[in-house]
């Protein structure tokens, strides 16, 4: 009996062994900063649905599956009233942008310039627009992006 239990105990040490290898292995594994060029962006049309002509650039992550980091590129425009399933945060990179929820209007949202910042919960149904030729924005996810129209 004493051997068995041994047996078993050398057994659970080795498995709590392997699984603190490869958790190891995956935390080192991931890179300790990213960097990208503007001029690297790989840009994709967007739904048209939602925003003609709108396109995003993947920076890190995978925006279809999870938390992501992305530049989002639209023309001048209005957004309908949608909402996503993730938090986010956006920051305006260039042009002039303005942001609003379902009950408020595009007249009273302020017009926000590079280095402004809004941040909407998901499932908040808001709209946007761009007020410039062209208007580029960061925008963090906190899970999957996608998009639904509201109405």
């Amino acid at each position: 009996m004493k051997h068995e239990h041994r047996a078993r105990i050398v057994a659970v040490i080795f498995v709590l062994l392997a699984a603190a290898c490869c958790l190891a292995a995956l935390v080192f594994a991931q890179p300790r900063s990213y960097v990208r060029a503007y001029g690297d962006a790989t840009f994709h049309d967007l739904n048209p649905a939602m925003t003609e002509g709108a396109q995003v650039a993947a920076l890190w992550g995978d925006p279809g599956t999870g938390p992501s980091a992305v530049l989002f590129k639209m023309k001048r425009g209005v957004t309908p009233l949608h909402t996503h399933s993730s938090d986010y945060h956006l920051a305006v990179i260039e042009g002039t942008m303005k942001h609003w929820v379902d009950g408020e209007s595009e007249t009273a949202a302020p017009a926000l310039g590079p280095g402004s910042y809004w941040y909407i919960r998901g499932s908040q149904s808001h709209a946007d627009s761009c007020l410039s030729d062209v208007c580029v924005a960061f925008i963090k996810w906190e899970g999957k992006r996608d998009a639904r129209l509201s109405r």
